[in-house]
């Protein structure tokens, strides 16, 4: 049956104390918007973020990603460095443009993903101002869509004008307070599974998620970010190097068991995802579609899910290890329909049984606190 959303939450809470427990590095959390079907949503990561870090001590607290096209850029870098000096530098910080219209049109009149080249301008203004907020002492920045300060004055007896940020009493600069714990400020992530956007990151020294294309197309852009970053940075980038690969992950004692649990929900999720562009993420270099192929499980299967025994998803992901030099591996188990105790054991049988086999490789857990209503 549907669970409520403060059961939601109380689920999510549950799972990632036990993935702390269990050893996972990190846990993820996504954001979306007003959607009335109950799926997905999540309108602040950061908020559930402080939730979860409050009832942990180790393990490290993602948002992947925040949709800063959504947010106020001054705003977004408070709220992030206060989170980051909450936990004392436990977060990571995932960043994106959004991919539905129905949420972004009600942000800002750019933030629509459909007006690609509005949307684009819009979030990489954005994130240029946010790190010269947690970077800088005093910024000011002038943008097609922002400018700061806003022209205004500064009397006050107790604080007389300073010439790092102010002219006589015209306010020049402004000064984020806090400034991230982590420094020059947490790491800094973008979700992306197109070359364009993986060119992005690794031409601003962004570390990159990805989740659906099949293993040699991840291993050509895993390639290209490793290329275009060492000629951004002048240095060698190896592959895999800060790539994350996230993959839809359930494991169950037998393959049987998990396709039965897992089936109809995978369906769901990419159905969700993928209803604009089906298909297309999941091509291989050279492959074009042919009118036979579908959304099901034949085709998913052996694409992108790792859905089966430990032994099966171990085999997988040395697979993924050894064809992209993997060192970040996330994974995502909490799909629609499987009830909230075979999600705990699905993370309890991955950790004791996979993840030994990988201890050198970064493991993580991206649970969706909304992806079952």
């Amino acid at each position: 049956g549907k669970r409520s959303y403060a059961q939601l939450l109380d689920d999510l809470r549950e799972e990632t104390i036990l993935c702390e427990d269990a050893g996972f590095d990190s846990v993820w959390l996504g954001e979306h918007h007003m959607g009335p079907e109950g799926m997905d949503n999540l309108p602040n990561a950061i908020l559930l973020c402080a939730d979860l870090a409050s009832r942990t001590s180790r393990i490290r607290i993602g948002q992947g990603a925040n949709i800063i096209t959504y947010w106020h850029p001054i705003r977004l870098a408070e709220d992030i460095a206060l989170l980051d000096q909450m936990t004392k530098g436990r977060i990571d910080v995932a960043v994106g443009r959004g991919v539905r219209s129905r949420e972004g049109a009600n942000f800002h009149p750019h933030s629509d993903p459909k007006n690609e080249a509005a949307n684009r301008e819009l979030f990489e203004e954005t994130l240029e101002i946010i790190r010269k907020a947690w970077t800088e002492p005093f910024f000011s920045h002038k943008g097609p869509n922002y400018t700061f300060p806003v022209p205004s004055h500064w009397d006050h007896p107790l604080s007389p004008p300073d010439p790092r940020w102010a002219d006589g009493n015209v306010v020049t600069k402004l000064c984020l307070v806090p400034k991230p714990y982590q420094k020059p400020h947490p790491p800094l992530w973008l979700v992306a599974d197109t070359d364009r956007s993986i060119a992005f990151a690794a031409q601003h020294g962004l570390k990159v998620i990805t989740w659906q294309p099949p293993p040699l197309m991840l291993r050509q852009r895993f390639q290209m970010y490793a290329d275009v970053r060492s000629a951004a940075e002048g240095r060698t980038y190896a592959l895999g190097e800060d790539v994350a690969s996230m993959r839809t992950t359930y494991v169950a004692p037998t393959m049987e068991e998990a396709r039965r649990d897992a089936e109809r929900g995978a369906l769901m999720t990419f159905g969700w995802s993928q209803f604009r562009r089906p298909l297309h993420a999941f091509m291989n270099p050279g492959e074009e579609l042919t009118p036979d192929m579908k959304l099901d499980w034949d085709f998913l299967e052996k694409r992108t899910l790792l859905v089966g025994t430990p032994e099966y998803v171990s085999e997988k992901i040395q697979e993924l290890k050894e064809l992209l030099n993997l060192d970040y591996f996330m994974t995502y188990t909490a799909l629609p329909w499987i009830p909230h105790k075979k999600v705990m054991r699905s993370l309890e049988l991955f950790a004791s049984k996979v993840m030994p086999h990988f201890k050198k490789t970064r493991e993580a857990v991206s649970p969706d606190a909304s992806a079952q209503r």
